[in-house]
């Protein structure tokens, strides 16, 4: 697949991997810096073991609830979290995105922990997951800004987070 088909984007955090990657598979901590800011995150359910599957509910600062999924392919400890995500009714079944008919139906997600000088890089790597159509993939290279936005301000809520603890 090209790029356009794939977003990916880096932080370092001041903290060991196996913080970092806790923060990630707590679905309490997870819940707590995922989003934009003033968004807020609970899991309805939350099976976090390879195969599992969790049922996420968030609503954005403009009233938008959105539910969506998260299927556990690969945990290995501190080191690397693969998962497939969509968006769903509160039941869990599939639906479209609710911001955009054309975003793609499944992402593949890849988080990898890697240590850098007493620090924890953690790079995310979303691509689309299927067979999408040209427009979807449009739409998906069309929102890699508002996607780098979204995660920068997710991570800076994570950076606050990790800090607060030491």
């Amino acid at each position: 697949m090209n790029q356009d088909g794939i977003f990916e984007i880096d932080y370092t955090f001041k903290t060991d991997m196996k913080t970092a990657f806790e923060m990630w598979t707590n679905p309490n901590s997870f819940s707590s810096w995922l989003g934009p800011d003033e968004a807020e995150m609970t899991f309805l359910t939350a099976n976090v073991v390879e195969n599992g599957t969790s049922l996420w509910t968030m609503t954005t600062p403009d009233g938008l609830t959105k539910f969506g999924q998260i299927n556990f392919k690969i945990i290995k400890p501190n080191d690397l979290l693969v998962y497939t995500q969509n968006f769903c009714d509160k039941n869990g079944k599939f639906i479209k995105a609710p911001f955009s008919a054309t975003y793609p139906d499944t992402l593949l997600a890849t988080v990898k922990f890697s240590e850098k000088e007493n620090a924890t890089n953690v790079n995310v790597r979303w691509e689309i997951l299927g067979n999408a159509t040209e427009q979807e993939k449009q739409t998906f290279t069309g929102m890699k800004e508002i996607m780098k936005g979204g995660w920068t301000a997710s991570f800076k809520k994570l950076d606050n987070l990790i800090k607060q603890d030491k």
